[in-house]
């Protein structure tokens, strides 16, 4: 259903990075690509596959492959930074980073990311700063992997795969505001989930392949993600039906029964309490962004304008 977004890498590095203004951007998504947009100046609004946000100057929001999104800004002085890279290219460089979901709401808790938010916005100007010089592409290769680094370090959502190592990452769950050094048990957790959420699970059964009560189980989950077993899946299920209800043409009844709800009217109740619409509500939304009179209405900036806005970035670190 959504338009996907042919991104055209010119470069051998595999990123893109441009500066600008965008008035109207209709439902789309990047496959195989994450795309980060900075604020530099006024303020505009997002909408992705959980809600709406209005970002304004030095936030930061990230689009994962596949998810749907939209930008929009009434404010004329609106600029942003946007920077999009191939994960497809990067991926033998960072084992299982395709499988690695990230996040950045600034919005949300500008205290959260402190320190890392501004070394970010340094890297992110800096990356549009080597993409407009035309320089090497090995230099920019470098500093794409440099900049991949630093998300992997500092702003991993969930990992959906343990590696060999079984290294400490950083798992985040959408809607919860809390950030948890990952373990053994949270990665088998959500990844148990996240693999069996169409099916009827049960806390009692997964508490018995972890060798603890449910009652231990429960409270670890609580304590760790912020939400209820039963919380996280209806979550996970709902955004599973997100993705379907926007690239799928299939029938709310059918989306509810491939995504483990019982009937259409338990998803509609669950799907409100994440997205704040009905599953029909939050298609025809979709819908009504694809029509063919949703054009994209956007304008760039050149390289010399642009650089009085990042070297206040580049400046500050």
């Amino acid at each position: 259903m959504q338009y996907t977004e042919q991104i055209g890498y010119k470069s051998e590095a595999r990123i893109k990075a441009r500066l600008e203004s965008i008035e109207y951007y209709p439902f789309h998504t990047h496959e195989n690509s994450l795309e980060i947009i900075c604020v530099l100046n006024g303020t505009v609004k997002i909408c992705d596959s959980a809600a709406t946000y209005t970002l304004s100057y030095g936030d930061v929001h990230m689009f994962n492959s596949g998810i749907p999104h939209r930008i929009t800004s009434s404010d004329p002085e609106s600029i942003i930074l946007t920077v999009q890279i191939d994960l497809n290219h990067y991926k033998y460089h960072f084992k299982g980073l395709e499988d690695i979901s990230f996040i950045c709401d600034t919005y949300s808790d500008r205290d959260l990311y402190s320190m890392d938010i501004k070394y970010l916005r340094f890297m992110l100007a800096r990356t549009y700063q080597l993409y407009t010089e035309n320089g090497s592409a090995i230099r920019l290769e470098q500093h794409a992997r440099e900049l991949l680094e630093l998300l992997l370090s500092q702003f991993v959502q969930y990992v959906y795969r343990e590696d060999e190592k079984k290294k400490v990452h950083i798992v985040r769950l959408q809607n919860t505001g809390h950030i948890y050094k990952n373990y053994d048990r949270m990665y088998r957790v959500v990844d148990y989930v996240r693999r069996h959420y169409s099916e009827k699970l049960s806390l009692t059964g997964l508490a018995e392949m972890e060798f603890l009560s449910p009652a231990h189980l429960s409270r670890y989950i609580k304590d760790t993600l912020g939400l209820s077993f039963s919380q996280l899946i209806s979550l996970t299920r709902c955004e599973n039906a997100a993705h379907l209800l926007s690239a799928a043409n299939k029938t709310v009844d059918q989306i509810a029964a491939e995504t483990g709800f019982a009937n259409r009217n338990h998803m509609a109740v669950q799907f409100k309490k994440w997205y704040d619409k009905t599953p029909s509500g939050y298609r025809d939304a979709i819908r009504e962004d694809l029509k063919p009179t949703a054009t994209i209405k956007h304008r760039t900036f050149d390289y010399d304008f642009a650089k009085v806005l990042l070297d206040m970035h580049l400046d500050e670190y």
